[in-house]
């Protein structure tokens, strides 16, 4: 952990910079990309008690740095502390901290805190020597970039920022070349927009620049969070991209979302049109269960954008000379397009009735794909999907339409249904090549659905119904994707496109055919 320099009056860190010049940033870094010019120069830091003043003009004590302060991102501090609110105290810090390894790749290391000394008090010297505790990664809210490049270097950002201070690290393990130098520089604004995201209300997933970093010079990327939202509530996200998978996790007070993408089959993927059209039905999927179990919107939301930022730029195919088996249109009309997944979402538990304790409102949904390509060569191969989702919810509904649930230890407010949903869904797609001819293409479709009511009137049970539908179907698409009589190319791909539609997952069993 970094320790604070003593400062003196002799020391250069006790001069506060009062310009630009002073402070050790050119006009051209002061308009450098990510760090704004400083509108007021001199407030950047104040050392001397007297007059000191915070943003609502209160007297504030002086500011103690752990190093000199005479440089840009360190301008990028003061003025973030001293101006903006603890949440938005990142604002372009992380990508002033990789815009360094244009010009700088060495190891940098800042931070700022207000003294908790009286500013009344004529201690000038006494509170310049002080030793404040270091700041560096126990701060409320944190913001953690780690990369690791193809030469095995692995170079680590931190941001920290609480109540009385701000601090920011960049470490590398060892020489970085100049495409890797080019390559953290790269992703300068996409860690940025991440951080923001996290810090907007509600917060927003936005990874699809950190998931297209350059796999040609970088092997991974890692990313973590923490905001503290309140005294017992904290926003936490974990997110890991390398060439072969990559997976994030957020939590917070009102549950949990997880994603987690398996990059290892590529051959498996679509173009970006198919894979497009998938995820829009996947969403439109996600919405239907929020729908139907009354989750969340503001965590369904964050779980949408997850998925999306998740899927979004698998980046190209890698060369595979020695493949066996090059998956052909027939084979792509099985698929979805979009890469192998695991998603769930967990809702925190709540208990809204203080008179039955016992029941929970809760939302618990899950979806995944996996895809299998076999086969000894190209005339003898197989490819198979299988798309699954599952529901599991309950919650409280006034028992009228427009009724208001206002539910409290009067028995007269006892007026309500208890909800307790139970839904899976499932798809299966099989395709097999013999000696070059398809011989093999079928679709088998599940789906069950389970609604459990129980209605009370003024606190007594009047009635508990279970509603259960389920079908199942299975389709042979082998004359669908190999018809005897020749298609021309439109009639062939409009073919194609819609034995496509079918192989989705069907959430409601009265979608499915009879």
């Amino acid at each position: 952990m970094t320790t604070l320099t003593p400062l003196s009056k002799n020391n250069p860190v006790t001069s506060p910079p009062a310009t630009a010049e002073t402070s050790g940033i050119s006009s051209a870094a002061a308009a450098a990309p990510g760090i704004a010019p400083l509108a007021t120069p001199a407030s950047v830091v104040t050392l001397s008690v007297a007059g000191a003043q915070s943003v609502d003009g209160a007297p504030r004590a002086p500011l103690v740095w752990e190093r000199n302060n005479k440089d840009a991102v360190s301008a990028l501090v003061a003025r973030n502390y001293s101006y903006l609110p603890a949440a938005s105290r990142f604002k372009n810090l992380g990508a002033a901290l990789l815009e360094r390894f244009k010009t700088d790749s060495s190891d940098f290391s800042q931070s700022v805190q207000q003294s908790s000394q009286d500013a009344s008090t004529d201690t000038y010297d006494a509170l310049l020597y002080a030793q404040l505790p270091p700041l560096h990664r126990v701060g409320d809210d944190q913001a953690g970039l780690t990369i690791t490049t193809k030469s095995g270097v692995k170079v680590t950002l931190a941001l920290d920022s609480s109540d009385n201070g701000v601090a920011v690290q960049v470490q590398s393990s060892g020489k970085l070349s100049d495409d890797e130098r080019a390559a953290l520089a790269g992703l300068s604004a996409a860690f940025q927009q991440a951080i923001d995201g996290l810090a907007a209300v509600p917060p927003k997933i936005d990874l699809s620049g950190l998931t297209g970093f350059d796999a040609s010079v970088l092997s991974s990327v890692d990313l973590r969070s923490q905001i503290k939202l309140n005294e017992t509530d904290t926003q936490r996200l974990e997110f890991h991209a390398d060439a072969k998978q990559r997976s994030v996790r957020f939590s917070g007070p009102i549950g949990e979302a997880k994603i987690s993408v398996d990059l290892s089959q590529p051959a498996a993927w679509g173009s970006k049109e198919q894979q497009a059209k998938a995820l829009v039905n996947y969403l439109h999927q996600f919405d239907q269960a929020t729908w139907r179990g009354q989750g969340d919107a503001e965590l369904a939301g964050v779980f949408k954008d997850a998925f999306s930022e998740m899927h979004s730029n698998y980046g190209p195919q890698p060369a595979a000379p020695q493949q066996r088996v090059k998956l052909e249109d027939q084979d792509h009309a099985i698929l979805t397009g979009l890469a192998d997944f695991s998603a769930s979402i967990t809702q925190t538990e709540t208990s809204p009735n203080p008179l039955r304790p016992g029941e929970h409102d809760s939302f618990d949904y899950q979806a995944s794909q996996s895809t299998s390509v076999q086969g000894r060569n190209q005339l003898d191969r197989s490819v198979a999907q299988q798309q699954q989702s599952q529901l599991k919810a309950s919650y409280h509904a006034p028992s009228k339409v427009d009724g208001i649930l206002a539910l409290t230890l009067d028995r007269a407010s006892q007026n309500y249904n208890y909800v307790l949903v139970d839904d899976n869904a499932s798809s299966n797609a099989a395709l097999a090549h013999e000696d070059g001819a398809l011989s093999k293409a079928t679709l088998e479709q599940t789906a069950s659905r389970s609604t459990r009511t129980i209605k009370y009137l003024l606190d007594k049970q009047i009635e508990d119904l279970t509603v259960p539908s389920s079908a199942a179907h299975t389709r042979d698409l082998l004359d669908m994707l190999a018809p005897k009589k020749k298609l021309d190319e439109d009639e062939r791909r409009t073919t194609l496109d819609a034995a496509n539609q079918m192989i989705f997952l069907q959430p409601e069993p009265g979608a499915l055919p009879k």
